[in-house]
């Protein structure tokens, strides 16, 4: 069910947003997978026109998770993409130039899920003994080694299962796996709603609730974007925000413009998705405050073997010095 519907929207889905206005800057969003809730705000700034009143032709294409986002937009393939702090350190490790240039996700998203009727997973330790699932290229699988260490927790003790990641919800709810990486304003919802379907119930431990204070995704760019076009990047970065916050006023409006443009989206899960966002934002969406950048750099660096010292200016723009990318 779920790999048909994302084969057909793949199908469907080339690109769109702008249409080419005459007189406005073209560029182009990268949404990092297929459209979903957590991306209404860039959809809403399209359609209520807040990125033509500054000046932009925002054209929207799907993508192929963060990792290859940054490094395609690294490439020059588009001008901005969605994408979270490990996709931009392992892009500027093998000497890419990228930079988080605002927050969406103003905490890490992800959690663990399992199904209640089979397990009580409280605490980290809990994991013990058992397999938890997530997609081939997904942060998990160097994330939650780090993460169990962190909390105590021998990494050993956890079997670790790269999948599909189309199949981790069925295969969790299947009993296949024992927990599944599940991401609030991404899939979250389709565990529930799968969940139902198979009359059991799903629970889940948050990363960010055991000693993981890290920034989710946000809004990319690069060095030579903001060395050539600043104001380009403030412009689709005011107007983003405002889309956002249109999207969190008027949620049933803007899930009418997702399904409109996205005739493949389920309306409620979208909806959800966008819901779970807004709340992802509430601290603080836009800025970088000094505190959360420093533990995400200091996690991402007990997680992954880097190369030399990452300064945080490197990574998140304007945390340097100021710690505010939303203009």
């Amino acid at each position: 069910m779920i790999r048909a519907a994302v084969a057909a929207v793949a199908l469907m889905l080339g690109g769109c947003g702008g249409t080419g206005d005459a007189g406005k800057e073209r560029v182009t969003f990268n949404m990092s997978w297929l459209p979903q809730g957590s991306m209404a705000g860039v959809i809403a700034a399209i359609d209520k026109g807040y990125y033509a009143e500054a000046g932009l032709d925002v054209n929207v294409v799907r993508g192929f998770g963060g990792i290859r986002t940054a490094n395609e937009l690294d490439q020059g393939m588009f001008e901005f993409g969605y994408g979270d702090p490990v996709s931009v350190v392992l892009n500027r490790q093998n000497g890419g130039k990228t930079r988080m240039v605002g927050t969406i996700n103003t905490r890490w998203p992800a959690a663990l899920c399992y199904v209640k009727e089979r397990h009580t997973i409280e605490k980290p330790a809990d994991l013990a003994g058992l397999t938890v699932g997530g997609g081939q290229s997904s942060a998990m699988q160097a994330l939650v080694p780090a993460w169990l260490t962190r909390n105590g927790v021998d990494k050993d003790s956890v079997k670790l299962l790269q999948l599909d990641p189309a199949l981790v919800v069925t295969s969790l709810v299947e009993g296949k796996i024992d927990a599944g990486e599940c991401w609030e304003g991404n899939s979250l919802p389709l565990y529930h709603k799968r969940a139902k379907e198979a009359g059991v119930t799903i629970g889940r431990i948050s990363y960010s609730a055991f000693n993981l204070d890290l920034y989710g995704s946000g809004i990319l760019t690069t060095e030579k974007m903001l060395a050539e076009k600043p104001e380009t990047v403030k412009k689709f970065l005011a107007a983003t925000y405002r889309g956002y916050e249109y999207a969190a006023a008027n949620p049933d409006e803007v899930v009418g413009m997702m399904t409109k443009r996205f005739p493949m989206l389920d309306a409620a899960i979208t909806k959800q998705q966008m819901v779970e966002t807004a709340e992802l934002m509430k601290d603080g969406a836009g800025t970088f405050k000094p505190a959360r950048v420093a533990s995400s750099l200091d996690f991402l660096k007990q997680a992954y073997a880097l190369k030399g010292d990452i300064a945080p200016g490197d990574v998140f723009e304007g945390a340097s010095a100021t710690p505010a990318a939303r203009p």
